[in-house]
């Protein structure tokens, strides 16, 4: 097997996944076995309704467990004219589940308020003030993207006189809690309910309860037209690409496409964008609204979602490039800090780096590139008078939640699920952390805690086209549980190679293969690997091709995921 510069074992899909003749007949080779390669996504079937999802292939709203029934108390307040208010959180998965629920409700002529808590002020979930706030101004309180296991918090409400409804995706510490009054519509509560159910981001469960208020307060109206705030939902959070989801990002990002929405136009105009897809979604427009909470305030997000008005739709999505420009920088700067300190450590079965400078907003950011980098659990914390707030990100063989969850005595606050979570930890126990987390992984297994990267089959660089790459939108939408396909690329010499971005950053090869041609590719964040490589090596490389247009110049770029070098192995 193998393993790249990068520490990545490389296993390859088309190894193991004989793919069928009929479906190379229908697609081709190459497209045949990416789709054989993903025959879990499309759940062994491979007719055309299943891998161009359209919304009749919806699951039936009914099959969703209490569903039902919250949806007609929420429409009877609406009948009654009880005053509604949601309140979200400050990332985008909750920034899209408010502007959903908000546009929905004001377009069927509710009075609606929302509230969405400060990173930096309140922190994450549902806090006893803004609740007593809220219950001065509404009837019924729907919390989306939070408040499963914020007990003590809804019982306040409830004894303010809030009626609450909570819309999460979030791990139940106790799913057998009940309380009167208080609704909570999770998926991941019920044991029986269709796993499809389960992959839905908080934004993907919202629009479900609209297509069953429209149900219940017999509305003659189109929901598709939302489906634009759902896919951006969902691509940002995450969350596994299955059939629903699927078709929540394929058909949102046609409604993208249109422009129908003021805010979402002028964030499309702001980055130059003259078509989108899942990448622009997870990469372009998902971070621009994460950086209001992550920075400011996630409030300007859900205003530019919401606004009717072209003028103020530039104005806050200008707004929104500032404060993403400056989370970059941010970013950036503790990222190589993070680096600078980990030179120190002898010990890397696991990260923990805490700094006074670093900003709580992009602790999480930093913790994903660490992970990306190192291949090894990583949490990044930001301290401040004693204690520290940060983010945890792991790896797939490492359930970083269990573990804070099984030594919770350590944590003032924490949350999450397997891959990701949030904390809050008295400084002093920092090293304990550390000292945990690096015990934990060197008791497991080594094959649990290698890291590996997955590629769908072997094909050289001169087999692109354009028109070739464009055939893989067939299985866009790509995100989760359906990755940008990646290939491999043997027996390459480096004719020449290069350190480009601000501070070198990057790694830009041109490559030849066996015949001569002659091909550019980049590999984005491995400039450090420079030392390592020298013109004239023979490489392999896992990659991805993109289409590139340049002064009205259609070409195939190549985007490096990894590389080995022949000569050493």
């Amino acid at each position: 097997m193998i393993t790249g510069l990068t520490g990545r074992r490389w296993i390859v899909l088309e190894e193991k996944n004989r793919v069928p003749e009929f479906l190379i007949k229908k697609y081709g080779f190459v497209l045949a076995q990416l789709i054989y390669n993903r025959k879990e996504l499309f759940n062994g079937d491979f007719d055309e309704e299943s891998i161009y999802p359209s919304l009749h292939r919806l699951l039936d709203p009914q099959l969703f467990t209490n569903l039902e029934s919250i949806s007609y108390r929420i429409a009877q307040l609406i009948k009654e004219g009880k005053r509604i208010a949601i309140y979200g959180d400050y990332d985008a998965d909750g920034i899209t589940s408010t502007a959903l629920l908000v546009n929905f409700l004001r377009d069927i002529g509710v009075k609606v308020k929302y509230y969405i808590p400060s990173r930096f002020f309140e922190g994450y979930g549902l806090n006893r003030n803004a609740i007593k706030k809220i219950s001065e101004v509404a009837d019924a309180l729907i919390v989306v993207d939070s408040g499963t296991n914020a007990h003590s918090e809804l019982l306040f409400a409830r004894q303010l006189g809030l009626e609450v409804f909570v819309l999460d995706h979030h791990e139940p510490v106790s799913p057998e809690w009940r309380a009167d009054g208080i609704h909570i519509l999770n998926p991941k509560l019920y044991a029986d309910i269709n796993p499809l159910f389960k992959h839905l981001a908080s934004v993907g469960i919202s629009f479900y309860l609209l297509i069953m208020l429209r149900r219940a307060l017999n509305l003659d109206m189109k929901l598709k037209p939302y489906l634009d705030i759902v896919a951006i939902g969902t691509v940002a959070d995450v969350v596994p690409l299955s059939l629903i989801n699927r078709i929540f990002v394929k058909k949102g990002i046609e409604e993208i496409n249109r422009r129908k929405r003021p805010g979402i136009k002028a964030l499309l105009e702001q980055i130059s964008a003259s078509s989108v897809s899942s990448f622009e979604l997870g990469f372009n427009i998902a971070p621009r609204l994460n950086a209001a909470g992550r920075l400011d305030d996630a409030k300007k997000a859900v205003k530019l979602l919401i606004t009717q008005d072209e003028k103020i739709g530039k104005v806050i999505s200008s707004e929104l490039e500032f404060l993403n420009k400056k989370r970059q920088k941010l970013t950036e700067h503790a990222f190589k800090e993070s680096e600078k300190k980990l030179k120190k450590e002898k010990d890397f079965s696991g990260i923990v780096v805490a700094d006074e400078r670093w900003h709580p907003g992009i602790v999480g950011i930093v913790a994903g590139r660490l992970v990306e980098k190192y291949k090894v659990p990583s949490v990044v914390l930001s301290v401040k008078n004693g204690k520290a707030v940060g983010s945890a990100r792991s790896i797939p063989s490492v359930n970083i939640y269990e573990i804070m969850e099984k030594h919770s005595y350590l944590f003032e606050k924490f949350g999450g699920h397997s891959l990701a979570a949030g904390l809050t930890i008295k400084t002093d126990n920092i090293p304990k952390l550390k000292e945990l987390l690096s015990h934990t992984l060197k008791s497991m297994p080594e094959e649990e805690t290698v890291s590996y990267i997955e590629i769908d089959m072997e094909v050289p660089l001169s087999y692109w086209t354009p028109e070739k790459v464009n055939q893989l939108k067939i299985l866009e939408p790509f995100g989760e549980g359906n990755p940008y396909p990646k290939f491999i690329a043997k027996n390459l010499r480096i004719s020449d190679f290069m350190t480009v971005g601000p501070t070198n950053q990057h790694l830009k090869f041109w490559l030849q293969d066996e015949n001569k041609n002659a091909f550019p590719a980049l590999w984005w964040n491995y400039g450090d690997k420079l030392k390592k490589l020298s013109v004239g090596m023979q490489i392999d490389i896992v990659y991805t091709p993109k289409i590139s247009n340049w002064n009205g110049k259609i070409a195939v770029d190549f985007i490096i995921s990894d590389v080995s070098i022949s000569d050493m192995r």
